[in-house]
């Protein structure tokens, strides 16, 4: 029996809305302008004023977060019904503004967020797209130079740095982070833990992973395949910007001389996001091993 959110969240959604997560400069934001190119998908590319106007304390980034009482995690205990009336109402009337029906979110700090999100709106799908984990750091480490990443007054690395210290193997690594490139990989391990931490739980129908190489490598057939879980075919628009656009602007990264530091605050999922998947994805694999291995976050 469905529960009275979740026909609340059908009467306002043609279909369940969809939300981007993965750990920021994973290629979010390029996959979710790929995905803003078809007429029926209302985007919302990290649209925090929404969030903030139901949810101030999602608040990690702004002069105002500590007023506000800002957390990086948010989960179901969170959720207040007054408040998730609020957000979906003002979703909602994102796609009456451009008639366009099917929501899609991207704000990557939803990693950390998916017990809120999934309260909020119980039938929600979730695309992940994950990176390699030195990629990701090395891109965090240069906009870190130029003050453009851990928010007013670093109060979003100090949440960072909160959520590290409550659990046992990952209390020591903010001590031993010695630069931005350090501070990046130390949050790209506790994104990409939380969100495959959450996507394990569902079933395979609510969620879908891409790796952002398979998506710059082959960008035609990934947006397609997505396309295809949302429900949506191909449009040109669709097919012209991927073709045109998606291409890696960086070198790789292939990891074969990590330092210590880096497989030490890299974490398990660090290995996992540099091999081949043979089109097994991360969560999946991850889930793989599990069952044959003390192999756990």
């Amino acid at each position: 029996m469905k529960s009275a959110t979740s026909l609340h969240t059908r009467s306002y959604f043609a279909s369940p809305p969809t939300f981007i997560v993965g750990c920021g400069r994973s290629g979010t934001t390029i996959f979710g302008t790929a995905l803003s190119k078809h007429s029926k998908i209302t985007y919302l590319n990290e649209r925090r004023d929404l969030w903030f106007s139901a949810y101030p304390e999602a608040d990690i980034w702004t002069n105002q977060a500590a007023n506000r009482k800002g957390r990086m995690v948010l989960t179901s205990a969170d959720e207040q019904a007054e408040k998730s009336h609020r957000l979906r109402e003002v979703f909602f009337l994102e796609t009456v503004k451009l008639q366009r029906p099917v929501l899609i979110e991207k704000l990557p700090i939803n990693n950390f967020r998916l017990g809120l999100i999934q309260a909020i709106f119980p039938d929600a799908r979730f695309i992940h797209i994950y990176r390699n984990g030195l990629e990701v750091a090395r891109s965090i480490a240069q906009l870190s130079e130029k003050g453009q990443w851990f928010g007013s007054n670093r109060y979003k690395w100090d949440q960072l740095v909160q959520l590290a210290l409550r659990k046992e193997e990952t209390a020591a690594l903010p001590g031993i982070c010695a630069n931005y490139y350090d501070q990046g990989l130390l949050e790209w391990r506790l994104s990409t833990e939380a969100a495959v931490d959450s996507l394990r739980g569902l079933p395979d129908s609510r969620y879908l992973e891409i790796s952002y190489a398979d998506f710059v490598n082959n960008p035609l057939t990934v947006i397609t395949a997505v396309l295809l879980f949302l429900g949506l075919k191909i449009q040109p628009a669709v097919a012209k910007f991927v073709t045109d656009t998606v291409k890696r602007k960086t070198n790789a990264l292939d990891g074969n001389s990590l330092s210590w530091n880096e497989k030490a605050i890299g974490g398990k999922l660090l290995n996992l996001s540099l091999e081949d998947g043979n089109g097994v994805e991360l969560t999946r694999r991850y889930k793989e091993r599990s069952r044959f291995l003390r192999y756990s976050l």
